[in-house]
């Protein structure tokens, strides 16, 4: 398997570095000297400089299991603080060792705000060969508390060294904002308007989702000449989605509303995990909620039946962790109990999910059956319900974690030798931190899970960066990146209303569109929308191409207004007629 990576490119604004607000410095001066790392995979050194200056060494000897395996931790000077501080990380570096093909180490900084991981902002950057000043902007989307506050610095990918000096963790007043900060900029290889990933990708798009149709209108058999017709797509073929909360189905909100305007797929973010279903009262809401998005005419994707981690699991799962045989039976129940009550109410099922970090149930039972056995349920009691696995960082990252890449692989492969192939389809979650993979790396890893013949989901796409600029172009990039790669069956959103994580902004809360929206309808219900108007000719026909799905024509005739529907679905021949009538 042969892997390019791509340059990441940086920048940021001298003469806003220079004018920017003073902030509070808030690393710990005592005891930033005494950090150190020593261990088999890497290690971080101080090295003493003139005049009490000193800098780090930080070295990747061996790529560890996990890009954390390797981490410093920034001492701080900490203390509570409000939803909406602005923090500023700036140091100096320089990369001394690569093994990438760019030629630039790496390094991971996350800003933890909370125990949990979910509440970490992340940072990746990629370090150039010669000294330069980084400036990265954090602002808190939730409140701090002291104890959870950390600046962490993981370097644990391919091996490297590189070194850093002058790190300074700023806290600015209430009044600031990110944008009156300087930042390194984050650009991607791609992202010119001539690309040739994206030309060649728009020609596999016009192939893969498009066809042709023939319309024939006639009266009393005989063909209708030259009448005006409108021939437009109503809803495609190809499901595009977003995660949504039953409360919002049921109440038929503001946000539910916006989402039926622009999807055609749902998936329940939280309603259908083990936590959230083992209420009655959630259990119940859900269910009239997958009534309702049925009744819609919404495909609903259920995610998830089997979720390793005990973080993820009920606490009585937890209690009796030294109970094999209990354990087993209270997943089985669960697993049971929901396709029982979900038949025909989903069309697919994600079955595992994020099984590399989370092993705990593999632990107890000591081995991956209990997985297994998941997919082999789901094929008994719900055998017309597509099967997906689903792992994170897989295409995230720059698309550089070819260990976990590799080992979600052979994952997919060893379900299907011990059940017999019952994998339908892979899951790729796809949530974009700063380090944007390039669209052409992105085809690139989709190309490779291809090979397992099954098909492929977009099923999480979310977006760390905040400038408007790439936010958008990056958003519009992918979408028609993963559009046309055939493999490709479904495109999901984790989201779709801006909130205060603004990872995704299809719609701003007051209904209009954010940044991602408009790159998502621009495409989606724009260009990849078709729309024709034309003529039949002598004998009645009105030929067009058009992207597959639900249609609607129209025309005039004897003064009245004329709707129909058809299907325009692959490999579909023939023709669509219409007869009129007097």
């Amino acid at each position: 398997m042969k892997y390019l990576i791509y340059l990441i490119l940086f920048s940021y604004s001298y003469s806003q570095a220079q004018n920017r607000p003073v902030g509070e410095n808030i690393i710990n001066t005592n005891k930033i000297g005494y950090l150190s790392l020593k261990k088999e995979d890497g290690e971080v050194s101080k090295i003493e400089l003139e005049n009490n200056e000193f800098q780090f060494l930080f070295e990747t000897k061996q790529e560890p299991k996990f890009i954390y395996n390797l981490s410093a931790n920034i001492p701080l000077l900490k203390s509570n603080y409000r939803k909406g501080t602005v923090f500023l990380l700036s140091y100096k570096a320089k990369t001394e060792t690569a093994s990438l093909e760019t030629g630039e180490a790496k390094m991971l900084w996350i800003l933890k705000q909370t125990e949990d991981y979910k509440g970490n902002i992340e940072s990746t950057q990629s370090i150039s060969s010669e000294w330069q000043t980084y400036y990265i902007p954090f602002e808190a989307n939730q409140y701090i508390k002291k104890d959870d506050l950390a600046l962490v610095m993981q370097f644990g990918f391919r091996e490297q060294s590189f070194l850093i000096k002058d790190i300074a963790f700023e806290v600015f007043p209430e009044s600031t904002n990110t944008s009156d900060l300087p930042k390194t900029k984050i650009t991607y290889q791609g992202m010119e308007p001539d690309a040739l990933w994206r030309q060649e990708a728009k020609k596999r798009i016009e192939t893969i989702r498009k066809g042709n149709f023939i319309i024939q209108l006639t009266e009393n058999g005989k063909p209708v000449a030259n009448k005006e017709i409108n021939i437009k797509l109503n809803k495609h073929l190809f499901p595009f989605g977003a995660a949504v909360n039953a409360d919002d189905v049921v109440e038929d909100n503001f946000k539910y509303k916006n989402f039926k305007k622009a999807f055609s797929l749902a998936v329940f973010e939280n309603d259908l995990k083990i936590k959230s279903w083992s209420r009655e009262k959630n259990r119940q809401r859900t269910l009239e909620a997958m009534d309702i998005l049925k009744k819609d005419n919404i495909q609903t994707k259920g995610h998830v039946l089997i979720w390793p981690g005990f973080r993820y699991l009920t606490a009585e799962v937890k209690a009796n962790q030294d109970n094999p045989e209990k354990v087993k039976e209270l997943v089985k129940s669960h697993v049971s109990g929901i396709l029982d009550a979900t038949k025909g109410k989903v069309s697919h099922w994600d079955v595992v999910n994020e099984c590399y970090t989370n092993k705990d149930l593999q632990n107890i039972t000591g081995s991956e059956d209990i997985l297994y056995e998941g997919f082999r349920m789901a094929k008994e009691m719900q055998p017309n319900t597509y099967r997906f696995i689903n792992e994170y960082g897989i295409i995230s990252k720059g698309g550089l974690d070819t260990k976990k890449q590799q080992w979600y692989y052979d994952f997919i492969k060893r379900i299907d030798e011990n059940t017999g192939g019952l994998v339908q389809g892979i899951g790729i979650q796809s949530h974009i931190g700063s380090d944007l993979t390039s669209p052409e790396r992105v085809l690139e890893i989709l190309a490779f899970y291809a090979t397992l013949g099954k098909q492929i989901s977009i099923s999480e796409f979310t977006m760390d960066i905040q400038d408007p600029e790439i936010r958008e172009q990056y958003t519009r990039d992918f979408l028609i990146a993963a559009f046309s790669h055939p493999s490709v069956v479904e495109f999901l959103f984790w989201g779709y209303t801006e909130n205060e994580k603004k990872k995704v902004d299809i719609f701003k809360p007051n209904g209009e569109l954010g940044v991602m929206g408009k790159a998502y309808f621009d495409l989606v219900h724009g260009e990849w929308k078709t729309n024709l108007n034309g003529q039949t000719d002598a004998e009645g026909f009105a030929k067009g191409a058009g992207f597959y799905g639900d249609y609607e024509y129209s025309f005039v005739h004897n003064g009245e207004l004329v709707k129909g529907q058809f299907n325009l679905k692959p490999r579909q021949r023939g023709i669509i007629k219409i007869e009129l009538k007097k």
